[in-house]
């Protein structure tokens, strides 16, 4: 496994920029319209499907999260929980997104994840709570919004066909760091030689006419196009994205966001400022690519659906038992709480390593060990913020994050 000094890649243009490309090969897409191919599906088996949504956009001003606490002034795009059930009559997985920055806590996970057991009977270590991480969001009561959406989509359940793919795609995130752990925090600031995931993995949910019931996309880059100067509510250009994809679809289609290993990566190099039109801009530009990647999904009507989970512990970077970290260090340790979970739907996995902000070397690690024919890495679930993973390479430039100057 190599590191960001000597992975393989070349560097091409793509939006008027140099871009980090990667020596990957993903499993390839078919050059053709989607097909059912229910080959190796049990006699008699289907899946079935749900999703909801619920608006979690307050009545009035209410105090933002994200660089640093403001007051908000308005709406730009409104903010939502979004679930999908999956349930393939061996085993149920539920997918939850909020549109936020963090959680505040396990014990806020765990409230949300037993009003959906409660609601639907999904095991709850089979229960992925994962944020987007937006910088514009705002609190609400999460728990109770996310067993609402899963409640729809317990309602909303009918028999399935569901697909994964994914594909490489370029303009929205690149490293935000320069090899030598140098920090880009302007616009237009080209970095390609500096280590970048840019598959786009996405999970096509569809019903018996070929109806979309739910899109999951999977990418790694930060939703900080806006600043902290920024007063309108917003899911930067992740909620946006997934907005415009529904928008597309209509007929009550939901649109799910997991974030990566984004905790290096920006979009420094492919916005010009940090404004409403710039996050408009990549929100529109990455549902284009998930829309690219949809239409040539095969689909099936059964597919193996399992999941896992287990708490570790992880080293702090620098230990002081008089320096209160948060969160709190484990009682007589010098180690932190983390939860670490594997979805399995079909050929592919989503690895949940947990609510730090992981850098995006670890992300491409996993992938190069997994033995699945596609592995996506999804960070900032299931607990509370747990600060930065800095990848090898990070902690050998001494980039801030690793050495404590946290970003």
């Amino acid at each position: 496994m190599s590191d960001s000094g000597t992975r393989p890649h070349t560097v091409q243009e793509h939006f008027g920029m140099p871009v980090y490309v990667e020596d990957r090969t993903l499993p390839e897409l078919p050059d053709r319209p989607s097909q059912i191919n229910d080959e190796g599906a049990p006699e008699g088996r289907r899946l079935r499907a749900g999703a909801g949504k619920v608006d979690i956009t307050p009545d009035g001003p209410v105090t933002m999260r994200g660089f640093k606490p403001r007051t908000s002034t308005g709406v730009h795009d409104r903010p939502h929980v979004r679930a999908l059930i999956l349930d393939n009559g061996d085993e149920m997985l539920a997918i939850i997104s909020w549109d936020r920055l963090h959680a505040t806590g396990f014990e806020e996970i765990a409230e949300a994840r037993r009003r959906v057991n409660e609601r639907t009977g999904i095991p709850e270590k089979n229960i992925l709570t994962s944020m987007t991480h937006t910088h514009s969001g705002c609190e609400a009561d999460f728990p109770a919004a996310s067993a609402e959406a899963a409640g729809l989509a317990w309602e909303n359940m009918k028999d399935a066909r569901i697909g994964v793919g994914s594909k490489m795609i370029y303009g929205i995130g690149s490293n935000r760091r320069m090899p030598d752990g140098t920090g880009l925090w302007s616009g237009n600031e080209p970095n390609p030689d500096a280590v970048m995931d840019n598959e786009c993995g996405v999970i096509r949910v569809e019903d018996e006419q070929r109806n979309i019931i739910a899109v999951v996309s999977n990418y790694s880059s930060h939703p900080s196009v806006l600043e902290d100067h920024n007063t309108l509510l917003s899911g930067d250009y992740a909620g946006i994205g997934m907005l415009e994809i529904e928008k597309r679809l209509g007929s009550g289609a939901v649109a799910m966001f997991l974030q990566g290993c984004a905790g290096d990566t920006g979009t420094h190099t492919f916005r010009t400022g940090r404004t409403i039109p710039e996050a408009e801009k990549l929100g529109n530009r990455f549902a284009d690519a998930v829309m690219d990647i949809l239409p040539h999904i095969d689909v099936s009507r059964w597919v193996r659906l399992a999941g896992a989970n287990r708490m570790i512990d992880l080293p702090v970077k620098k230990f002081d038992k008089d320096v209160p970290t948060l969160p709190p260090i484990v009682e007589g340790g010098t180690s932190i709480k983390d939860e670490v979970q594997a979805l399995v739907v079909a050929d592919a996995v989503l690895l949940i390593l947990g609510s730090m902000e992981a850098y995006v070397e670890i992300g491409l690690m996993i992938k190069d060990a997994s033995p699945f024919r596609r592995t996506f890495t999804v960070a900032y679930s299931n607990g509370p913020w747990l600060g930065y993973m800095p990848s090898p390479h990070g902690y050998a430039v001494n980039d801030p994050d690793a050495v404590g100057k946290q970003s």
